[in-house]
């Protein structure tokens, strides 16, 4: 008999700076260390169990008594985390789980070697782009009557079908790096040859905290100095918004020095 598809993950990858994240940061700020502790041990029963973590009455009350901590409590940093974009409003409220953007990111990105890795479609938050990276990623539809992977909800598929709509859209449109996949065929083109699922979605993140021109135009910055990390293209936009200059920055600009970490909890 064949052993049984492991889900979760024996260890994830936890920045020795993660105080410093704004989001973490804010809980901390809130609700000191226990909040912060709090944080950290519903990352470690998510991962524990794979991209997601159930939290219905009986985890609720089970989390409480392990951690020795009031479950009022525990759910008033849950709803700060909430608010912070820690954990998403909308698949806690309607599947009674916590997960997010960030989270399910990171974990395909530790569950990469693995022959098949299965993730929920009623669960996923991560863009198409992101999905269609992975070779060995099943989404499956839980409300079909089994749960064999739809044609139509396959990432493969989508891939085709994205391909198809694009076929169809003005030349020029691509040039300008108007889409998601233009841009990161963009950086492609201007040396950065790996872009793993992580940096496109902190790509995704920048587009819509400063622009896609200003993303854009970091780029050849970095390029034009030779260096195709997007730790270098980050430090150039934060260094940027914080000077207020605009798109007219001389092509020396110099990137912050604080280090940019890929596990951002988004």
């Amino acid at each position: 008999m064949a052993r049984p598809q492991k889900n979760g993950l024996d260890y994830f990858p936890l920045d020795v700076d993660i105080d410093q994240d704004d989001k973490i940061a804010l809980i901390e700020a809130q609700h000191g260390v226990i909040g912060f502790a709090i944080v950290i041990k519903l990352l470690m029963k998510i991962y524990k169990n794979s991209y997601f973590y159930e939290w219905t009455e009986k985890e609720q009350l089970l989390f409480s008594k392990r951690i020795n901590v009031d479950i009022n409590s525990i759910n008033v940093v849950i709803n700060d985390c909430i608010k912070w974009g820690l954990f998403d409003s909308n698949l806690l409220k309607t599947k009674e789980i916590l997960t997010s953007k960030g989270v399910q990111a990171r974990y395909l990105e530790a569950v990469g070697r693995r022959t098949k890795v299965e993730m929920k479609k009623e669960y996923l938050l991560l863009d198409e782009n992101i999905v269609n990276v992975y070779k060995n990623l099943i989404i499956v539809d839980i409300n079909s009557n089994n749960e064999d992977v739809s044609d139509n909800i396959n990432p493969q598929s989508k891939e085709k079908e994205s391909k198809e709509k694009k076929s169809k859209v003005n030349n020029n449109k691509e040039d300008s790096c108007s889409s998601d996949f233009n841009i990161y065929r963009y950086m492609q083109q201007r040396g950065f040859v790996t872009i793993s699922p992580l940096i496109a979605e902190q790509v995704q993140a920048d587009i819509d905290m400063y622009s896609l021109e200003e993303v854009k135009q970091a780029i050849d910055i970095a390029d034009n100095n030779g260096k195709h990390t997007y730790s270098y293209v980050k430090g150039i936009l934060e260094k940027r918004r914080a000077n207020g200059t605009d798109g007219s920055t001389r092509q020396d600009t110099k990137p912050s020095e604080d280090k940019w970490s890929q596990y951002e909890f988004e």
